[in-house]
């Protein structure tokens, strides 16, 4: 029979306060792992299936998981929320409503393999192959399509979020004198998939922080190198540089044009005065005796640069040509 909740804004609540999740599933998560869920014992979650909030075992659960269990490469489960708790009750709105859709689970590993036949693209650290689930929780942001909190029995300690156990990082450097060609070929195409990802990410990442005006133009190349072998210390160095104010931007991008300009004087002067000299330094093709007119139909180039860099030589030039028109009766264009 339907009820009514204290927060639930006078919502009937239905008969069952229930959801079907996909707890977890065999894909990569975003730290660079897998777990595969045929190899997690389910035994003493079972006798004990609480469903918590983020995690914080020491609070009371807000429901329990029935009819957990494997099917192909997913773990399922479904959530019966404890319809006698305000907080539950709240999350369920919340689960019904679609503000959240996540959970999370808590497991102890038990193995890890760095086998390569195991890897897949983009994975960086091990893979799980046995576990033991302890808990599982309804979260607002999932570490992967579903998240998952480690910890270890010897390493254990329960703080706000728990500790984490650290899987050993993988190493593609299997002596190639003890692996048959398939184990070779599959361990060489996975480093050439790693490092391609490697890449792309580092890419991704100093794009990102040149967006938001923290990465100059300069150091693009550097910092991406560094992104490669370190993203995780160049993403934190990137992060604390602050966003440079409208003004500061503005500023930067005006002293930047007046350099750009002074260097393309300093270059057109410097093509100019070199135009037609030799090695000795003397004027070639008799450049230094010509009139406008030479310059016009010789090198216009050279005569447009001369009215840019050097004004007064070039009117001296054009009022000896109108002189010289005016008495051959011709007109300076």
């Amino acid at each position: 029979m339907a009820d009514k909740s204290k927060n639930s804004g006078n919502r009937e609540l239905p008969e069952k306060l229930e959801f079907d999740f996909v707890i977890c599933d065999n894909t990569l998560n975003r730290k660079g792992w897998r777990l595969l869920v045929d190899g997690i014992d389910l035994t003493a979650f079972n006798a004990n299936p609480i469903c918590c909030f983020r995690h914080e075992v020491r609070d009371i659960p807000v429901g329990r998981w029935k009819n957990v269990r494997v099917e192909g490469e997913k773990l399922l489960g479904t959530v019966e929320f404890d319809r006698n708790d305000e907080f539950a009750v709240k999350l369920y709105w919340k689960y019904a409503d679609g503000f959240m859709k996540a959970c999370s689970l808590w497991i102890d590993p038990i193995e890890e393999s760095d086998n390569a036949s195991l890897l897949v693209p983009g994975q960086r650290y091990g893979t799980v192959t046995k576990s033991e689930l302890l808990e599982i929780s309804l979260v607002t942001l999932p570490g992967q399509k579903n998240a998952i909190v480690l910890s270890n029995n010897n390493e254990l300690k329960l703080s706000h979020s728990g500790s984490e156990y650290h899987l050993k990082e993988i190493k593609l450097n299997e002596n190639p004198e003890t692996m048959d060609k398939e184990e070779k070929n599959n361990v060489d195409e996975l480093s050439k998939q790693l490092s391609t990802e490697k890449e792309r990410n580092a890419t991704l990442l100093i794009k990102l922080h040149q967006k938001r005006g923290v990465v100059a133009d300069g150091e693009v190349e550097h910092l991406k190198k560094l992104a490669i072998t370190d993203p995780d210390s160049v993403e934190k160095m990137l992060e604390a540089r602050p966003e440079p104010t409208p003004e500061k931007v503005e500023e930067t991008s005006k002293t930047e044009e007046t350099e750009k300009k002074e260097q393309e004087r300093k270059e057109l002067s410097a093509k100019l005065e070199n135009f037609g000299k030799d090695g000795s330094g003397k004027s070639a093709n008799g450049r230094d005796g010509w009139n406008y007119l030479e310059w016009f139909k010789k090198d216009p180039q050279g005569l447009e640069l001369m009215a840019k860099n050097e004004p007064e030589k070039f009117k001296k030039l054009e009022m000896d040509f109108a002189q010289e028109s005016k008495a051959m009766h011709l007109k300076a264009e």
